[in-house]
């Protein structure tokens, strides 16, 4: 994310500056200035920040939130509260301050340290296990019995160092959905809702995205009531925000909120494409101070989606062989003839299909010249 957040601020013309110890040739190509330091000397950053006289600063991922935030506060630039950044990823702590929020639904949940404080946690099965502080599908995995469950609780204690998990109860039916929000100033714009393409158990990941979702207006309408209640109840001030949900029944199910723009081209270059809206510079417009008050409803309404060629969508790979002549193609992203099974989202390592169109879907076309079960 931060060569593609580089790349959209290099274009407002805007100088950037990169902070890591973790150099990639994307950002080289993309950052103006990059500065070989860990992200966690976050007063060295500052410093070094309030004398190059930065005009705003943004995270790019988890990790980077409570260091953005720190950062924003030391400079008085917008941004989160920093005490807010230090816990916005915890998914328990969400779920606790969103459990009186009548739009957003939630399964039965439990934070626990040990498998005995599962089992006496009083959760049935089939149970999802998800790293407290890890955002994205890293780390989760379902359980239908005490071997699985035993499986899934080491999984994901490893996956975020052995600290705690929260384990909730598997809803399987519906369908699920990702929202894009930018919030400035306390007030929230739901940009873009995503349709998702999972795999379902065991890692529930991402195996593609469609925009716009296939939602009735007033389904739409009350998915932006709920989130942006959530984004409210959680503390999200000066940010973008990535919320995934479930709808089941017509009710909306909260998964989880990510303060940061959404991956595996969600955020950039679906948003964009599919709504006309410049989502990732604007995201930068906040973080800047100049930000400018947005109608919605004026968005484009194309179609765009990206679509993962794995071993679980292997019916995708004679079109992915042979998709360059089709006109909604905008982008094919080779990486290997061979096809690997996903445990976790890792877009820029996958093969995949980008597709894009100002008229129809072109998802029910893909569909049709696929063997898709």
């Amino acid at each position: 994310m931060a060569w593609i957040i580089g790349g959209n601020a290099r274009e407002m013309q805007y100088e950037t500056l990169c902070f890591s110890n973790v150099e990639t040739p994307f950002i080289r190509e993309n950052i103006d200035r990059f500065f070989n330091i860990s992200i966690f000397e976050k007063d060295r950053i500052s410093d070094i920040c309030a004398e190059e006289k930065i005009d705003g600063v943004i995270a790019t991922t988890e990790l980077t939130i409570p260091i953005a935030a720190y950062v924003a506060e030391k400079l008085n630039l917008p941004g989160l509260p920093y005490d807010i950044s230090l816990v916005i990823t915890d998914k328990y702590r969400n779920r606790l301050i969103c459990n009186n929020i009548k739009q957003l639904h939630q399964p039965r949940f439990v934070k626990a340290d040990t498998l005995k404080e599962i089992i006496s946690g009083g959760i049935q099965f089939p149970m999802i296990l998800k790293p407290c502080s890890k955002g994205g599908k890293r780390g989760i995995s379902v359980a239908h019995d005490y071997n699985e469950l035993c499986e899934s609780f080491k999984f994901a204690k490893e996956i975020d160092g052995g600290n705690p998990v929260i384990v909730e109860e598997f809803i399987s039916e519906g369908k699920e959905y990702s929202v894009e929000s930018l919030s400035s100033n306390n007030r929230h714009y739901i940009i873009q809702i995503t349709e998702k393409i999972s795999s379902g158990p065991p890692h529930c990941v991402e195996l593609g995205h469609k925009q716009p979702a296939a939602l009735s207006t007033n389904m739409s309408d009350a998915v932006k009531e709920a989130v942006s209640a959530g984004l409210t109840a959680i503390g999200v001030k000066n940010s973008t925000c990535h919320t995934e949900i479930k709808i089941v029944n017509e009710k909306i199910y909260l998964i989880e909120f990510n303060a940061r723009p959404g991956g595996d081209h969600i955020a950039w270059p679906l948003t964009e494409l599919s709504t006309g809206y410049p989502y990732i510079k604007n995201a930068i417009a906040v973080a800047t101070g100049t930000f400018c008050e947005i109608d919605p409803t004026k968005f484009e309404h194309n179609h765009a989606g990206v679509l993962f060629v794995t071993s679980q969508t292997a019916y995708l790979k004679p079109l992915f062989d042979n998709c360059s002549h089709y006109p909604w193609l905008f982008k094919k992203n080779y990486v290997s003839d061979s096809l690997v099974s996903l445990e976790h989202n890792d877009c820029y390592n996958t093969n995949s299909i980008m597709y894009f169109s100002r008229d129809s879907d072109p998802y029910l076309e893909i569909c049709s010249l696929t063997d898709k079960p």
